[in-house]
This record gives structure tokens, C-alpha cells and sequence, in this order.
């Protein structure tokens, strides 16, 4: 039923139930994983802060890249990670989309203070935009 599985990856502990359910799909279907992190691009006005962003994102993706690695080896599954920039619920559900994935896989973190109030979560978002499938991963 499921051949090709997106996650949401972001090296959260939700991301990571997300990933490991998806493992397990792919182990029981024989389908390939793809975990994409989409970085939100926030435009910023001074050049010293873009270069530390640039920085903090590319510790990030080395950081991210060895978890996945590991966690591919450890599960003997081939996990093909990749890094975008953009609105993580638009370009998940677009990707998934253009890329013919059968399933989208996230976790669902718990939004707190004013970020409950003025904010809609990316699953939130990717259930009300994505014409795929989606499994939302609670804690």
C-alpha cells in the first residue's frame, strides 16, 4: 500500500517518533523513506544575523545528517535526507505532491503561550493543505 514515505524531520523527540513509525511502515510495505527538514526562512535585516542563521543552520543539517545516518543503520534501512527552505507546511505538502509520495508522517508538538494563540501548527497546516495522505504522530 505505501512504497514511497515522507517525514517531516526537524530532530525534535516528535520528528523522531514520526521517523521511527515510518521505519516500521516501510520495513512491513518494503517502502523507501525520504525525511525532509525545511528550514523557515526568515528574512532579517542585518547581514550579522544572516551569517549567524547560516551558521546555526548548517550545525543543524551536520547534526541532523549523523541522526539519520545512525538511525538508518541501526534500522537497516535506506533514509534519504534532505534540507529546503521555505514555509515547512507548504513545501512538505508541495513536495509531497510533485514527488508522488503515498504517505506524509509528522509529529505533533504541543504549541504553548502566545504561539497557541497566533499560530496553527505545521501538521495543522499540512492536514488543511496536502492532497496526500497524512498520519499525524501524537506524543
Amino acid at each position: 500500500m505505501f512504497k514511497r514515505i515522507l517525514v517531516g524531520f526537524d530532530g525534535s523527540k516528535e520528528s523522531l517518533k514520526a521517523l521511527n513509525l515510518a521505519i516500521n511502515l516501510a520495513k512491513f510495505h518494503g517502502a523507501s523513506i525520504n525525511a525532509l527538514e525545511v528550514i523557515e526562512h526568515m528574512p532579517v535585516i542585518l547581514e550579522a544575523y544572516i551569517k549567524e542563521d547560516m551558521l546555526r543552520d548548517r550545525e543543524r543539517i551536520i547534526k541532523h545528517t549523523e541522526i539519520i545516518k545512525r538511525i538508518s543503520i541501526e534500522n537497516g534501512i535506506k533514509i534519504d535526507y534532505e534540507v529546503v527552505r521555505g514555509d515547512p507546511a507548504v513545501v512538505l505538502s508541495k513536495y509531497a505532491e510533485s514527488e508522488d509520495f503515498d504517505l506524509i508522517i509528522l509529529g505533533k508538538r504541543k504549541l504553548k503561550g502566545l504561539k497557541k494563540l497566533f499560530m496553527e501548527s505545521v501538521s495543522s497546516k499540512v492536514l488543511d493543505i496536502s492532497k496526500k495522505p497524512v498520519l499525524v504522530v501524537k506524543e
